[in-house]
């Protein structure tokens, strides 16, 4: 120790069984108090009430952990995970600002103490040299609680050097003979040479020394070695994260369920986001979220980012423009090869990196940080960041990802770059890629001035224009593009002619209902003839596809299901991965054409594999999510299943939009009838009037003629015959049977249900001969055009207008015809919809003693018909009808639960329960349906 102040201030190597030695010289000695290194104002120990001699502040404030902060939430988890803090020699945290590092330290620096063990505190920063951390040290140890008489005097302190302190300060903590606990917080902010001082000591420990640290990436401390023998653990960013049930318990019940949705999705577990959501009044009715998000956003500016260089920090602003960062995708945008490595080696972006869904080759940046970087890099550099939103864009397209791809382009400010992408496709080939969600998707980045001079981009938003139920809006713009393009012939300069028949044709097919509307003649003076060219062959598969795809819609329609198959099977053979939503659309149409002719195994088959299809690539699509469903409910009811028919809600059977007539018509009919099955006519006729005053508002005639043939024919069914006449004239249905049974002019569907309400209205009305006529000619069609499903109908029809005019033979003629029909199909379901004419007709034709397969036919009839499913209406526990009645003056849920005393889940339990029972699924429904139902009063 001769040389002592040679080396003072300096970092040197400490052995701590020397220092340990020396300690033992120097206990014997009575200290005094002593100084604080140059600068830090004060002294260890001493007398605070002296002016310029006691600790400063500052100095107290580095060796004291923070207080709780309001509104602390202790977690479990985390607790469990630090509870061996006193068990081992290391504890670490490492993750980025914000993570609460700091704040956990603390309560475990608290819970430490508490149990009677000396802790002490250092929160460390850049101007923590040796000889300073070696003081500091010292004095957290004092301030904790340690004894350190055994230091020795004040001067042989002062004169020494920082490894010498530090030794000495350990030898004092071997001396208490207990646990100490030694908590640094913020180590990355130390110098380097403190940092291999505090790694010595790591080395080196006394026994009874144990260390708690933080640091937000890793200053150079061997902590690898202390883990692999089992004597530290490292709690990252992962662990540190809210989870879910962490973040509720943190608001404490004062987010509603759509504000924590959103606090969720954009904190992702930060804590510092949460704290500051949190105390921003986010929970108040109207807090802002955006101004939460601007103080977070001002944090990462000011405290995480503070440490990058230049490099990194243009590397980081560069990342954020990416929706998500794969490294193949940076790469050729960058133009670089070694994407991977650049962001691995990022500093801010550990515990800032999520997998995209799961998928670890797939990350995305924090919301909050991507903001930031990316309002950065708009003050900073937007010539840039203009310029890699371009080049995103046309990676994307190339990839395929058309979304992504559009709102890079729009981001970029390039408008005739986001119409050359979309135009790139058109309306019909996003439909046949993506169904309505694609199009809708389009439409958002597409304005009238961008569209002006693009007759397809004009199109397309007609189409979206009308899913949106803004059709005469959508009619308008359909009619002035025919104008400006002479009848869809005539694109714009440099366009495509050919597409643009083929979006055209589409828009005038949405506008009707679907392609089902129109006949293949039409489609025939619309669409450009077959030829493609070798020079495009991508181009010209697409244009045959689309070809292909509208005529067998449209051969199905009326009935030419040969045809109908021939172009289906020809447009999927054309039919590429991408355009997974086309193969959906044919195997439907098939499935509907398998139905129509009585082909119960093709159409179960086709519809379950669309219904795959749609299940996994379509949840959110609102055409065809539930329509697969639909159709396989209406297979189930022409053949009567009943297990199949009781276990069925109404839930979204309503709730299609009109893309597809047919099949939303579908649905309307497969949920009066349900309603009919399980809560009786009244119900069904409320469903059906609604159903009609509906679509009539929505302009689409061959929709409005079907429900409201429907609905006429439920009226009779229910003896209010006069009231379906009314119907029928007041809507201009037509009367004579060329008009009802013509398949040139409208869908097989919308035939059938015109023709068979008119041959009910007729009975009813008295006009016997001329409802036999129609359901005479009716069969004659059916039977021609192999439509088995009318046929049948046809002659359950023809049965009942016989057996009301007492004609027993002629009823049961017509039955037999039925049964012989029915042999090949199992469709009895118009025998049990006329229970109470086909049961008689049924026994007397059993009575009469038929041939072998009719008898057979007949009591398989008769097992069906002859067990009638009283239709019931649901039980409403008397809570549940409060609700209902709270539902009925307008309240709210939280306005009804203070009604009722119970809590807000409590509420949505019972509005639960009430749509489960009037298979409803919003409020509204629920009330009408109760209401039909009379169970208010």
């Amino acid at each position: 120790m001769a040389d002592q102040s040679a080396t003072a201030g300096r970092s040197v190597p400490f052995n701590f069984d020397i220092y340990r030695q020396e300690g033992r010289a120097m206990s014997s000695l009575c200290l005094g108090p002593f100084s604080m290194p140059s600068g830090t104002g004060g002294s260890i120990g001493g007398d605070e009430s002296t002016a310029g001699v006691g600790p400063g502040w500052f100095q107290k404030a580095k060796v004291r952990p923070p207080e709780s902060p309001k509104g602390y939430v202790s977690r479990p988890s985390l607790a469990r995970r630090l509870e061996g803090v006193l068990q081992r020699r290391l504890t670490v945290l490492q993750a980025p600002a914000g993570f609460g590092k700091t704040t956990l330290l603390a309560d475990v620096a608290r819970r430490t103490k508490e149990q009677g063990v000396v802790v002490g505190w250092i929160s460390l920063d850049n101007d923590d040299t040796p000889n300073v951390f070696g003081s500091y040290l010292a004095y957290a140890f004092e301030q904790g609680g340690l004894d350190l008489g055994v230091l020795g005097a004040h001067d042989t302190w002062s004169s020494s050097p920082a490894a010498q302190q530090v030794g000495m300060v350990a030898h004092a903590v071997e001396s208490h003979a207990a646990s100490c606990l030694l908590v640094l917080d913020e180590v990355e902010r130390l110098p380097r040479p403190t940092v291999r001082l505090v790694d010595e000591l790591l080395k080196r420990p006394p026994s009874d020394l144990r260390v708690a640290m933080a640091f937000r990436s890793n200053p150079g401390v061997d902590v690898t070695t202390h883990v692999l023998q089992d004597r530290a653990i490292v709690v990252g960013a992962e662990e540190l994260r809210f989870s879910r049930s962490d973040t509720r318990r943190f608001f404490a019940g004062n987010l509603s369920r759509a504000q924590l949705a959103v606090v969720e999705e954009r904190a992702l577990g930060w804590p510092l986001a949460l704290t500051v959501y949190r105390n921003t009044g986010v929970a108040e009715m109207g807090g802002s979220v955006a101004d939460a998000a601007e103080l977070a956003e001002s944090y990462i500016g000011v405290s995480l980012l503070r440490d990058l260089s230049r490099e990194d920090r243009t590397c980081l602003f560069d990342l954020a423009v990416f929706d998500w960062i794969e490294a193949s995708l940076v790469d050729d945008v960058l133009g670089s090869s070694d994407a991977r490595v650049r962001v691995g080696r990022l500093p801010a972006l550990n515990g800032f990196l999520s997998p995209v869904q799961g998928d670890d080759a797939l990350l995305r940046l924090h919301p909050l940080l991507r903001e930031y970087c990316l309002e950065a890099l708009s003050v900073e550099d937007p010539v840039r960041k203009r310029a890699l939103h371009r080049r995103i864009a046309l990676e994307l397209a190339r990839r395929g990802q058309l979304t992504p791809s559009w709102r890079h382009a729009n981001a970029s400010g390039d408008t005739e770059l986001v119409a050359e992408l979309i135009e790139g496709f058109g309306a019909f080939e996003l439909w046949v890629r993506d169904g309505v969600t694609r199009l809708v998707s389009a439409y958002r980045f597409l304005t009238p001035e961008t569209t002006a001079s693009n007759p397809r981009l004009d199109l397309l938003r007609c189409v979206v224009l009308c899913l949106s139920s803004k059709r005469e809006e959508a009619l308008g713009l359909f009619e002035a593009v025919s104008r400006r393009t002479d009848g869809f012939t005539r694109d714009r300069e440099g366009g495509d002619a050919e597409a643009l028949a083929v979006d055209g044709v589409f828009a005038r097919a949405v506008l009707a209902g679907g392609t089902s509307e129109l006949s293949p003649s039409d489609l025939d003076s619309c669409l450009p003839p077959s030829g493609p060219a070798a020079s495009d062959h991508e181009r010209n598969r697409a244009l045959d596809c689309a070809r292909h795809t509208m005529y067998c819609i449209a051969h199905y329609g009326r009935a030419n299901f040969a045809k109908s198959r021939e172009h289906g099977q020809t447009a999927q053979a054309h039919f590429t991965q991408e355009r997974w939503f086309g193969d959906v659309l044919v195997n439907v149409c098939l499935g509907m054409s398998a139905m129509a002719q009585g082909h119960v195994q093709e159409a179960s088959e086709r519809y379950r594999l669309a219904r795959k299809v749609a299940r996994r690539r379509l949840a959110s699509d609102p055409c065809f999510a539930g329509s697969t469903d639909v159709l396989i409910f209406e297979l189930d009811i022409e053949r009567n299943r009943k297990r199949e028919i009781r276990q069925r809600t109404l839930k979204r059977l309503t709730q299609l939009p009109r893309v597809w007539v047919e099949i939303h018509a579908t649905a309307i009919a497969v949920a009066a009838e349900l309603m009919l099955e399980q809560y009786g006519r009244k119900a069904a006729l409320q469903l059906l009037s609604q159903a009609v005053e509906d679509v009539r508002r929505g302009g689409i005639e061959s929709l409005s003629n079907n429900l409201s043939a429907l609905f006429a024919y439920y009226l009779v069914e229910v003896g209010r015959s006069s009231e379906a006449a009314q119907v029928w004239s007041d809507h201009g249905l037509p009367c004579e049977v060329t008009d009802l049974v013509d398949l040139e002019h409208r869908s097989w569907r919308t035939m059938e249900a015109l023709s068979c309400a008119r041959v009910r209205l007729l009975l009813a009305l008295g006009e016997s001969v001329a409802a036999e006529e129609l359901a005479g000619r009716l069969c004659d069609v059916a039977s021609s055009h192999g439509l088995t499903r009318t046929l049948l109908r046809g002659l359950a029809l023809s049965m009942v207008v016989a057996h009301k005019e007492r004609d027993a033979e002629r009823a049961q003629a017509r039955l037999t015809e039925f049964l012989h029909v029915l042999r090949d199909v199992d469709y009895v379901r118009p025998l049990v919809r006329h229970r109470e004419v086909s049961l008689p007709v049924l026994r007397g034709l059993l009575g009469a003693d038929p041939d072998g397969d009719t008898r057979r036919m007949a009591e398989f009839a008769l097992l069906h018909v002859g067990k009638s499913t009283t239709a019931t209406s649901p039980v409403f526990s008397s809570r549940e009808l409060d609700v209902l009645a709270g539902l009925e003056q307008g309240l709210r849920n939280k306005e009804i639960a203070g009604r009722l005393g119970i809590t807000d889940e409590g509420v949505r339990y019972h509005l639960r329960n009430i749509y489960r029972k009037t298979g409803t699924t919003s409020r509204a429904e629920a009330l009408r349906c109760a209401k039909s139902l009379r169970v208010l009063t």
